[in-house]
């Protein structure tokens, strides 16, 4: 027995089905598709990564052309993705971990599909003085087409293999611009009163949970990320017991496991770069903890950020089942099979440009970390995503 072996301790989703540990590779977009299409990189870069974690969940892949954050991002956009994200959910279940292909829409923050020259829109039209672009007001035509997109990059993933997806209603995507009172000024019904406001990520959770049900596939896996908070200086999106009530309603429709993202857009307790044990403003309650109250029976929670030794994983399922490991995975990816052959002294919490590149990160992705002042990036992950010995 050793100091780690919590760690190795099967979850067991919601829906009955077990990962292997509570190992999560958190998603990443790697800056690497080529239109929307896989790669060899990508492959070559998921396969080692997932290689020995619990679930594995890709970056963010786009439901429709209007939702693209990046250059470089996923697609499930349409019926010929299928083939190439097949090759990916092979690589990424080789070593047991349970594929997860996570669907978004960027909404305002479409500038990969405004750099392809589709049109991009938001709940409302507001100043958005940080774009270089036009965003449209969505119409209830485009709020029904984006529900039917979300159902059928359901389709897609199921066709491709995965085993379950994960909906990122979270970090500023077209889901949470529709909850932030901040980004939707809408009067009818998306929009105004916080039980219309989250009228929109509902719809689509029942929506994909329809495929789910109709693809006779009980043990295809849900899961759901968020932002616990949304805060821009004084002006508040939407606070902790905002989004309580919008995790109730989801949990009471059924997710298989909740997915909490610690951004920079909030206000915590202890932290300015918000770690996995960082506690709710107000309260003695880490974020797992807080939430484990709006979940209709069990359902198990991921807690991460700021990852980067065993240690730190060991403490991060205190109060969560699971712990998700996204910078410390890039740096070295055989950090999980060093803590269950108990030689953490050997993980590699520190890097450089090269390093990342004899590691196997795809060409995007470094590029991404060798932009020094992200002034060329429409996501910045040298500001945004930090690693530890890169100046």
């Amino acid at each position: 027995m050793t100091k780690y072996e919590k760690l190795f301790e099967p979850v067991t989703f919601s829906n009955g089905v077990k990962a292997q540990n509570r190992f999560m590779l958190a998603p990443m977009c790697d800056d690497s598709a080529e239109n929307g299409q896989v790669t060899e990189q990508q492959l070559e870069y998921m396969k080692t990564r997932a290689a020995n974690v619990g679930i594995a969940v890709t970056g963010y892949a786009y439901v429709n052309d209007s939702g693209d954050q990046v250059p470089g991002q996923l697609s499930v956009a349409h019926d010929k993705d299928i083939n190439g994200l097949a090759k990916l959910a092979t690589v990424m279940k080789a070593g047991g971990a349970k594929a997860i292909l996570q669907l978004s829409h960027a909404g305002r923050g479409a500038g990969g599909s405004v750099a392809k020259g589709y049109r991009v829109y938001a709940p409302s039209k507001l100043p958005f003085p940080w774009l270089d672009y036009d965003v449209d007001e969505m119409t209830t035509a485009d709020i029904e087409q984006v529900i039917r997109d979300y159902a059928q990059a359901t389709k897609r993933a199921i066709a491709a293999g995965f085993d379950g997806i994960e909906i990122h209603n979270c970090n500023h995507d077209l889901l949470q611009q529709f909850f932030s009172a901040s980004a939707n000024h809408r009067i009818d019904e998306w929009g105004g009163s916080r039980e219309k406001r989250m009228a929109l990520p509902l719809a689509i959770q029942r929506a994909v949970k329809r495929v789910i049900a109709e693809s006779g596939n009980a043990n295809f896996i849900l899961g759901w990320r968020i932002s616990p908070q949304e805060k821009h200086g004084d002006e508040i999106g939407y606070d902790v017991d905002d989004m309580f009530a919008q995790t109730k309603r989801v949990a009471e429709l059924g997710i298989d496991y909740l997915n909490i993202s610690l951004n920079l857009s909030a206000d915590y307790s202890n932290s300015v770069r918000p770690s996995y044990d960082v506690k709710v403003k107000g309260t003695d309650k880490s974020f797992p903890e807080y939430y484990r109250a709006a979940l209709r029976g069990y359902c198990p929670i991921y807690i991460g950020s700021n990852v980067l030794t065993a240690d730190d994983a060991l403490a991060a399922v205190t109060d969560a089942e699971g712990v998700y490991v996204g910078r410390e995975l890039l740096m070295d990816p055989d950090f999980v099979q060093k803590i269950a052959k108990d030689r953490p002294e050997e993980i590699v919490n520190t890097t450089t440009i090269e390093k990342l590149k004899a590691v196997g990160l795809p060409d995007g992705f470094v590029d991404n970390y060798a932009d020094k002042d992200g002034s060329t990036r429409v996501v910045s992950y040298r500001n945004g995503i930090p690693l530890p010995g890169l100046d």
